[in-house]
């Protein structure tokens, strides 16, 4: 079926998939849990970015501290994965929400006493070290509970839903954040926490469990499992291509440094600035998943992926360039709309082709190759340091499109889908 066609019969497939999932009585509570946690995940970001280029007035420190959560992420992550086909995800997602909440809570009480100041700076590695840590526990089973929940046949809604219900959080939250840290930065930290506390709630509240593990799944070697995951994953013919794909995510964040630097030191603008241009990338990641919503899988993946990558790396040039604030914002919204596109098509189509007992560690490596976006803050950051914002987003923006090509090019199999 085409776009146009499908486009055109919108409204009757977005109330159809609405009401389909909303019968599943759990998937509320997975929505506000989601809400919660991504809301709390942007604040942290900007919050981090604005304290450590404050403090110190160096790009490079702001990229390396923000990067250091997607380290802990990406070495716990193949382990996260193994414990989501291992254990209960229920009981590891509300753990691991309030271990985040009891972090954050901390943050916040060392900023408050000003223990964290520019001589102390270094405080926030470990912090957010241990912050990635407990992410790479929490994100396999986070993304594989939503099967459990719903089945594999409205995943493709139901992802498309949560992206939705999150990126409303990415639209209140930044504008709310640059408010918080308007207000104070140990504020901001004490509000994330009672984020992820109302998380940890939600996720109590619903009865679904994953399906029961076996006593040998449960005793046989992590390590051979993590194996076994991987291997699985590199010889699968459209998982391998399409976490190939994944590792883009380095230069998505390569951009991210960017934002503040153009905000602040580029066209002179402060906080809520920086807040409501963070807000336009959610209003177009907004309208990206709700068309995918309501479309599901009535266009092929391939056409959404192509227009993911057009939409956001094209942004991102565009906001480098920018002259002015207008085009600054209207850029954000175009990258906002392609990385929702890109955040939905890829981990939905990984769960639809793994199987279900691999299911958690493909996830996991997803992951680790997702998140690269955290590592992509600190060469991001240096690049800027020692060139320019236009060199930054150029370099960032091609490379990424460059190795998408050669990798849809290559696979056969991906282009089928």
């Amino acid at each position: 079926m085409s776009i146009s066609s499908t486009l055109s019969t919108y409204p009757k497939y977005f109330i159809g998939n609405l009401q389909e999932l909303f019968s599943i009585s759990d998937y509320k509570y997975l929505v506000i849990a989601n809400i919660t946690m991504f809301a709390g995940y942007q604040i942290r970001v900007m919050a981090l970015a604005w304290i450590v280029l404050d403090l110190t007035q160096s790009e490079t420190s702001m990229g390396l501290i923000n990067s250091i959560s997607g380290i802990g992420v990406i070495g716990m992550s193949l382990f996260g994965g193994a414990f989501s086909d291992r254990f209960e995800r229920w009981k590891l997602l509300w753990i691991t929400k309030l271990l985040v909440a009891i972090v954050s809570i901390i943050t916040g009480i060392l900023l408050s006493m000003n223990i964290i100041n520019e001589n102390t700076i270094w405080i926030l590695i470990p912090l957010s070290l241990i912050i990635g840590i407990l992410f790479g526990i929490h994100n396999p089973s986070s993304q594989t509970f939503v099967v459990d929940v719903v089945g594999k046949e409205k995943l493709v809604q139901a992802v498309s839903l949560n992206t939705s219900a999150s990126t409303i959080a990415q639209i209140v939250a930044p504008s709310l954040g640059g408010i918080l840290i308007w207000l104070g930065y140990d504020i901001s930290f004490y509000f994330i926490s009672s984020l992820y506390i109302l998380g940890a709630l939600m996720i109590l509240s619903v009865k679904t469990r994953s399906k029961k593990k076996t006593s040998k799944a449960k005793t046989q070697n992590i390590f051979k499992d993590i194996k076994t995951g991987i291997t699985y994953s590199l010889k699968h013919p459209i998982i391998r291509p399409l976490l190939i794909i994944s590792i883009t995510a380095i230069f998505g964040g390569m951009y991210q440094p960017v934002i503040p630097v153009k905000i602040k030191n580029d066209l002179g603008l402060e906080e809520l600035d920086y807040g409501y241009t963070l807000a336009a990338s959610g209003i177009g990641a907004l309208l990206g998943s709700i068309i995918l919503f309501s479309i599901g899988s009535r266009v092929k993946n391939l056409y959404v992926l192509i227009i993911s990558f057009i939409g956001f790396d094209i942004g991102v040039i565009i906001f480098g360039f920018a002259p002015n604030f207008l085009i600054a914002i209207l850029s954000s919204f175009m990258m906002g709309t392609g990385f929702a596109c890109w955040m939905v098509t890829v981990p939905v189509m990984l769960q639809k082709y793994a199987s279900d007992e691999m299911r958690g560690r493909v996830v996991s490596l997803y992951y680790m190759t997702i998140l690269t976006y955290q590592l992509g803050w600190f060469f991001g950051g240096y690049i800027l340091e020692i060139t320019s914002i236009e060199f930054s987003v150029l370099f960032s923006s091609l490379s990424s499109i460059l190795i998408a090509t050669i990798t849809i090019i290559s696979s056969r199999e991906l282009r089928k889908l």
